[in-house]
């Protein structure tokens, strides 16, 4: 068992203790959510967030400890621990997840589900920088039985981790909506996606399309791209298209490896003016300021090709527009607020779908152009890098990477449909094209906080969708 668990097991047998001679038992120190009734009062009266009772189960007990100093991030541990009548009961499974004071979210996905139940306690730890989401004030855990029958249910407050902070602006990055004439699931889940942003964002200051917006040149398929998002909104004032691989891609060319250089160059400069034309950008590349916010975006200067055994997958920055990278970043620096740096392929060992540990090639680089773009960024710390191009989902290992004194790193997932495993990988959940699912980013900026959350636009069953439990990260700035 973890050292913090066992720290708790050990705070948790000198609070009986204390009971024995008379103590209060609720009063566990400033690092344990538990307080007596005179805490409850006094925070009412100071707390944005009030302390209400937490509910007890006479089947299981809850501790948790925080150990981040970021308000509204969970960083710490939660255990669970079984009581006596924990043994003769039919507790089949224990999920546990975000709520209110009233009840669990229906919203949320679960952030953990143990279903081996024969140790005497279950400990789950909350990653660094992992957010308190700004409606919740409890953490739940709900026992079921075999059928899915609730048989029993306990809460544990995070009221005192959370502080209020005010909005400044919202955005959504998504990113490989590959709409495709001939595959209507793509389209469906495109429109999806904008309705969800519609509804959940009314006020968004900004809809970002990382790349892949089409699966390959046609003009149809961009028509169809547009529809999907005009069916939903009157303007298309808030969306922003950075460019992808598949801009450049028409499936049934097979010499994209032994064409002349002319013929590559003919393929790039038509189908870039094409996306420029469609998309209202200038240039391959380029950057834009969204509510005192900068918006970086990457794209190739040359017809994508081969990149360790992906076709058509690499992404070719170049001299100049490296150049204009390091002159666009000490502009940005100026304002001394997070930089967003949208990039569609992303950088080895940073997201999932870049990990080389687990044989996965979907980064977006050359190794020589990878060393100078992060020669480049080393230095802004404050850099928010998202990426795409890999469609890997959210389940899988590493799907952001925070460092100290070094941009953060965000997999942006996919709304056309959603990949995951090791090596080349595979569907999402075993599935196909057609229940391929779609996740996204809903971007939060706060006046001292960015608030980074993971959206399940369709699931693999084509009819759920919630907010992404497991990728839920608070970054102060």
């Amino acid at each position: 068992m973890k050292r913090k668990a066992i720290s708790i097991i050990l705070l948790q047998t000198a609070l009986i203790a204390l009971s024995a001679c008379g103590g209060n038992s609720t009063s566990a120190g400033s690092s344990l959510s538990s307080s007596s009734s005179a805490d409850m009062t006094s925070s009412s009266t100071s707390n944005p967030y009030p302390i209400t009772p937490d509910t007890e189960s006479d089947l299981f007990s809850l501790y948790y400890e925080n150990s981040s100093s970021i308000k509204n991030c969970a960083e710490g541990v939660l255990l669970i621990t079984k009581k006596s009548a924990f043994s003769s009961s039919t507790i089949n499974t224990l999920d546990v997840r975000w709520g209110d004071k009233s009840a669990s979210f229906t919203d949320y996905s679960a952030l953990i589900t143990f279903d081996e139940l024969k140790a005497s306690d279950f400990e789950y730890d909350f990653g660094s920088n992992a957010l308190i989401p700004l409606e919740a004030t409890k953490i739940w855990v709900n026992a079921y039985d075999a059928s899915s029958n609730l048989i029993g249910k306990a809460s544990i407050g995070v009221e005192t981790y959370k502080e209020k902070e005010t909005l400044q602006a919202e955005y959504q990055i998504i990113s490989d909506t590959h709409v495709l004439t001939s595959s209507p699931c793509f389209y469906r889940r495109t429109k999806k996606t904008f309705e969800d942003i519609k509804k959940n964002s009314p006020n968004s200051s900004g809809i970002i399309a990382n790349g892949d917006i089409i699966d390959e040149v046609t003009e149809a398929n961009y028509s169809s791209f547009f529809d999907a998002f005009d069916s939903v909104y009157d303007s298309r004032d808030q969306l922003h298209i950075g460019l992808g691989n598949h801009e450049f891609i028409v499936q049934s060319e097979t010499d994209y490896a032994s064409a002349s250089e002319t013929v590559l160059n003919k393929r790039y400069n038509d189908r870039l003016a094409l996306w420029k034309e469609k998309t209202g950008n200038t240039s391959a590349y380029f950057s834009q300021e969204i509510n005192g916010t900068y918006f970086i975006y990457l794209g190739t200067t040359k017809m994508p090709q081969n990149l360790d055994g992906n076709t058509r997958a690499d992404c070719v920055l170049g001299e100049e527009q490296l150049t204009w990278l390091k002159n666009t970043l000490v502009e940005a620096n100026k304002i001394n607020k997070p930089i967003f740096l949208l990039s569609h392929g992303s950088l080895r060992d940073t997201v999932s779908g870049s990990l080389t540990s687990l044989g996965q090639t979907w980064y977006g680089y050359s190794q020589e152009e990878e060393t100078e773009l992060r020669n480049i960024i080393k230095d802004y710390p404050q850099i928010l890098f998202f990426s795409s191009h890999s469609h890997w989902c959210f389940e899988s290992k590493q799907p952001y990477l925070i460092t100290d004194n070094y941009p953060t790193f965000f997999n942006t997932g996919a709304i056309g449909y959603l990949w995951q495993g090791s090596n080349g990988g595979e569907h999402y959940l075993n599935g196909d094209y057609e229940n391929g699912g779609a996740q996204g980013l809903y971007v939060e900026v706060y006046d001292k906080q960015v608030i980074i959350k993971g959206r399940q636009f369709e699931a693999s069953d084509k009819t759920s969708q919630y907010w992404f439990s497991g990728y839920q990260v608070v970054l102060p700035f």
